[in-house]
C-alpha cells in the first residue's frame, strides 16, 4: 500500500462526507463509469448528479474499513451511513421516511489513471436498519 495513495483516497473521502462536490469531483475522469447498489452511471457528471439528488435528501457518511492499494487500483472495505431527511418513497434501493438510519458495508473498487477514477463498483454485502448506528 502507498501511504500518499491512502492520504489521497481520505481526501476524497473527507471532500465526499462534507457534501464538497467540486473537491470529491476533481477525482472523476470525465468518462468515469460507476456501478453501485443505487445506480449505474457513466461520466462525471451523472455522478455528481445522482449525489446532489442524494445528499439533498440525506446525510451521507462514508467509513474506510480496510484499505489496500496498488498504482492502478483501490479496493476498500467501505461502511456507508444513511440518514434520510425527508421521506423518500422513490429512494434507489427501496423508500425511507424522514429519520430513518441506514448501515451497509460494501466491497468498492476504484480503478486509476491520471490521478482520476475511471471505473467505480461496489458491491455491497451486509445491511443493517434501526434507530442507532452499530
Amino acid at each position: 500500500m502507498s501511504k500518499a495513495l491512502r492520504t489521497w483516497f481520505d481526501g476524497y473521502v473527507e471532500a465526499f462526507n462534507r457534501s464538497d462536490f467540486e473537491g470529491f469531483g476533481a477525482y472523476y475522469a470525465d468518462d468515469v463509469e460507476f456501478s453501485g447498489q443505487a445506480a449505474e452511471l457513466r461520466g462525471r457528471q451523472a455522478i455528481l448528479d445522482f449525489y446532489r439528488q442524494v445528499k439533498a435528501r440525506m446525510n451521507e457518511t462514508l467509513v474506510v474499513r480496510h484499505f489496500v492499494s496498488a498504482p492502478d487500483r483501490i479496493a476498500v472495505d467501505l461502511e456507508t451511513r444513511l440518514e434520510a431527511l425527508v421521506d423518500w418513497p422513490e429512494f434507489p434501493t427501496g423508500p425511507v421516511t424522514a429519520g430513518h438510519k441506514i448501515v451497509s458495508w460494501s466491497f468498492v473498487f476504484y480503478d486509476l489513471a491520471e490521478g482520476r477514477f475511471t471505473r467505480i463498483r461496489s458491491a455491497r454485502y451486509r445491511r443493517a436498519a434501526g434507530s442507532e448506528w452499530p
